[in-house]
């Protein structure tokens, strides 16, 4: 199976709970998406109209709104939390239980690698990752409705850049999952240079000759390798703001135009450009996710690599 089939092998048994984030997760982007639609009836009907009353009600029904927000917003990180939790321990305790049948082929150091680092990076984004990609998501989805039914026009402008934006995010994903992958494996020979080194002090041997220059040289592998990820991790989050501040502008001016020639309502356009830039946030998680993604992908073909590792020859065991 591939890494997400097995990952959802684990997650299958508290697939009833992930349901009901995942309905916490849908609430939270109907809040956070569709508060923007209140923003044209308070500014026509309510400022521009001088309409006392209905600024009561509607000042009074922005702390309710808030409170239902955290309500749904405590039940998705709670529920993910617990759900990543059982995950991990489950995954550990299949991996305990493959050592302890079976002694792998592989070094300590590389067990104890798969077992520490890349389990620690499947458990935080096994809480993570489901979370802003399910809810940022629904919240664009919602957003993105927001749009076309404010003005269908000005959305097909707005969404113009989405195709180009998106090609250039499947480049740096692959970037960053086969960077995660080659930085790992370097990770797991410091490892093993640092339980070489310490076993010898432990026995007090001599350390062996041109050993601290090779530590050096595979030390500053890992160094390049760890920064060409960040490096292409990094720069989907200045891309997407520079495809923004273009949209934003084009509808600057093509809002602009329509509100001073009397085409649309100055609430309207307020809602109209509040959608668009509340999209900002979760399009940078989408983003900040999407390498996080990739780094849990990587970690996860080690694990299951560990545990799917052929036993070793009964020569071998001890």
């Amino acid at each position: 199976m591939s890494t997400p089939a097995r990952f959802w092998a684990y997650l299958r048994p508290h697939r009833r709970r992930f349901a009901w984030a995942v309905a916490a997760m849908c609430a939270v982007a109907a809040f956070n998406g569709g508060a923007v639609l209140l923003l044209k009836p308070i500014v026509d009907h309510i400022l521009i109209a001088r309409n006392l009353r209905m600024l009561w009600l509607a000042a009074a029904a922005v702390p309710l709104l808030m409170a239902g927000k955290t309500a749904v917003s405590y039940a998705q990180n709670y529920l993910m939390s617990w759900i990543g939790q059982s995950v991990t321990q489950s995954i550990r305790e299949d991996l305990f239980r493959r050592l302890l049948d079976s002694p792998p082929r592989s070094g300590a150091a590389e067990v104890l690698t798969r077992v520490t680092n890349d389990l620690a990076v499947v458990q935080t984004e096994l809480v993570s990752v489901p979370l802003y990609l399910i809810r940022d998501s629904m919240t664009l989805v919602v957003l993105t409705g927001s749009l076309f039914y404010l003005d269908w026009r000005f959305a097909l402008v707005a969404l113009a850049g989405t195709p180009a934006t998106a090609v250039a995010f499947i480049v740096i994903s692959r970037k960053v999952r086969r960077y995660s992958l080659q930085s790992q494996a370097m990770m797991e020979r410091l490892t093993d240079r640092f339980e070489g080194g310490l076993r010898g002090l432990l026995d007090r041997q001599a350390p062996a000759a041109g050993a601290l220059e090779e530590f050096r040289t595979e030390n500053a592998v890992f160094f390049g390798l760890a920064m060409r990820a960040l490096r292409a991790a990094a720069l989907a989050a200045p891309l997407m703001e520079l495809c923004g501040s273009l949209a934003v502008a084009a509808l600057l001016y093509v809002g602009g135009r329509e509100v001073i020639s009397g085409q649309m309502t100055p609430g309207a356009f307020f809602a109209f450009l509040a959608a668009f830039l509340s999209a900002y946030a979760p399009v940078k998680n989408l983003a900040r996710t999407n390498a996080d993604l990739q780094r849990a992908l990587a970690s996860g073909e080690r694990i299951f690599e560990l545990l799917d590792n052929a036993p070793a020859e009964a020569s071998c065991r001890p």
